[in-house]
C-alpha cells in the first residue's frame, strides 16, 4: 500500500464499491464487502474524509514528521548541525498524538485527529 493516501481517493472506491452492494448482476465477493467495510469504518472515524485528510503509513510517520517540520520552517532542511542530532522517531512519536490510528488493507496510518 501506498506511504500516503488521500481520504477522496478511498471515498471514491467506496462509492464504488456502495453502488455495487445490492447489485445482482455483478454482487461483491468476500474481499469486496470486507474492504467496504473497513472504508466505512475508517469514514466514519476521521472527521475531514469528505474534505481530504492524508492517511500516513506507519512505518513512514517518522519521514513524514521530519518534512513536514522542514515544510513548516521548524528547522532548516540545509543545516546539517542540529539535524543530525535530532531524535526523529522521538519526534514522530509526540506528534502521533494528534492523530488518530486506522487500519487499511492490513497496515496501520495515521490521519490528523
Amino acid at each position: 500500500m501506498s506511504e500516503i493516501i488521500d481520504t477522496r481517493d478511498l471515498d471514491k472506491e467506496l462509492d464504488e464499491l456502495e453502488a455495487r452492494e445490492d447489485d445482482q448482476d455483478d454482487p461483491l465477493d468476500a474481499d469486496e464487502a470486507e474492504r467496504m467495510a473497513e472504508l466505512r469504518e475508517a469514514r466514519d472515524n476521521i472527521s475531514e474524509w469528505i474534505d481530504g485528510e492524508t492517511l500516513i503509513r506507519e512505518d513512514y510517520f517518522t519521514q513524514y514528521a521530519q518534512q513536514l517540520a522542514e515544510d513548516i520552517g521548524a528547522i532548516d532542511p540545509s543545516a546539517s548541525w542540529p539535524l543530525s542530532y535530532i531524535d526523529w522517531e522521538a519526534a514522530a512519536d509526540a506528534l502521533k498524538q494528534d492523530y488518530t490510528e486506522i487500519e487499511l488493507g492490513g497496515s496501520t496510518y495515521y490521519a490528523r485527529a
